[in-house]
């Protein structure tokens, strides 16, 4: 019977007799005899025939195929998934996709077999696809479904095998949202990334792996200074390190960031560039005025102190290739220009006092450092020079830095 079926749907719809193929597409979820196989065949032919209606009857007529799965099932139904979604993305065929979405993360939210390393990679060949199709779409409710539970699932399954295998995911994702220009998706895809980083044995490898990929995505984003893409890469990827409250991670956060902020600066100018760094500054301003509130002195193992040392080095790397780049200028005219971007964003006209500390801490950081560039150096920004803020109580709490 099943090859009478499948037969004859496959001659409808090759003969372009689609109501007929429409009318024998449900006969297959009755047939019993019927494999996957069979049904991946005719979905696959019906979504080359671009016929949605019978596609999603397959579909939903494969659902039997979905449930108590070893690993070998497992690996093959999500694998045929993928193919389908290959199919449906080249076909332009939006609800085949989504219904072949829906059956793949049923069956995720309930599998319970054994994961290795190939089950692993087959779930994020299948993550990638399925966030190609609905960032095209601009369904961001959709893609939040499909990256928490793509990543809950390998989460769940994270073993020394499993767990690095499902990280091209991750890039796949940041690569579509580049593409699409989707910068709401980039808080749903960093909220999914937290909850894959909080399973993994050795954070900052698996971590390092993932920042290798985002420092590409932020810079490529960079170069289109009308999008606020770049700027919302390095503000979620600072909340993520944050709420991951694993100190280890934030010279490679920092640096990377210093990284993408410095091939700005040479890009454009500090001006231009400034919306991708500051919410790097954002964090050392925080965390200043934190300090120097409850602050009591140097401490090596104190986290706030940590992170205004990385923040002011990179700053201060960032201000070095500015200054580099237009001869005439050192560093501190390139630290004047921040303060002026930032005090005149009219979203910190609250912060203008916090601002105008930082950077006059900048300033100090880097006349004691760069001193032979700082000796000569006339300010021209008296908000920075008077009335000086950090008092000698405040210098003293702070000589960790200076």
């Amino acid at each position: 019977m099943s090859g009478s079926v499948t037969g004859l749907l496959h001659q409808q719809i090759a003969c372009g007799e689609y109501e007929q193929a429409a009318k024998t597409a449900p006969d297959m979820a009755g047939d019993k005899s019927a494999t996957f196989t069979d049904f991946v065949g005719a979905i696959q032919h019906a979504v080359n025939a671009r016929q949605s209606e019978i596609a999603v009857a397959l579909l939903d007529g494969s659902r039997r195929f979905f449930v108590a799965l070893d690993a070998d099932a497992l690996r093959l139904v999500v694998g045929e998934m993928t193919a389908v979604l290959a199919s449906c993305w080249r076909e332009k065929m939006d609800d085949p996709a989504r219904t072949a979405v829906t059956l793949v993360l049923e069956l995720l939210s309930s599998a319970e077999c054994p994961v290795t390393k190939a089950e692993s990679q087959t779930v994020a060949q299948f993550a990638s696809w399925a966030g190609r199709v609905i960032l095209r779409k601009n369904d961001m409710a959709e893609f939040s479904e499909i990256t928490l539970q793509t990543s809950q699932w390998a989460a769940r399954n994270m073993n020394e095998q499993a767990g690095e295998a499902f990280l091209p995911a991750f890039d796949s994702w940041m690569h579509r949202i580049l593409r699409q220009g989707r910068t709401e998706a980039v808080p749903i895809l960093f909220e999914a990334l937290s909850i894959f980083i909080s399973a993994v044995a050795d954070q900052k490898i698996v971590f390092g792996k993932f920042l290798r990929e985002w420092r590409v995505i932020a810079t490529a984003a960079c170069l289109n200074t009308e999008s606020p893409l770049a700027s919302q890469m390095v503000e979620q990827l600072l909340l993520f390190t944050v709420r991951s409250e694993n100190p280890e991670l934030w010279k490679p956060v920092s640096e990377k960031i210093g990284e993408v902020a410095v091939l700005a600066v040479v890009k454009h100018d500090v001006a231009t560039a400034f919306p991708v760094f500051r919410p790097l500054m954002d964090v050392g301003r925080i965390n200043l005025g934190d300090e120097l509130k409850f602050g009591t002195g140097p401490d090596p193992d104190n986290k706030r102190q940590r992170i205004i040392r990385l923040v002011c080095l990179e700053t201060l790397k960032i201000a070095d290739m500015a200054a580099h780049m237009d001869l005439a200028s050192v560093a501190g005219d390139k630290i004047e220009e921040m303060y002026q971007s930032w005090s005149n964003d009219p979203q910190y006209e609250s912060q203008i006092r916090s601002i105008q500390r930082f950077c006059q801490l900048l300033l100090i950081y880097w006349t004691n450092n760069r001193k032979r560039a700082s000796k000569k150096w006339t300010p021209r920004e008296k908000n920075l020079s008077e009335p000086l803020l950090l008092t000698e109580e405040d210098r003293t709490k702070l000589i960790f830095l200076l």
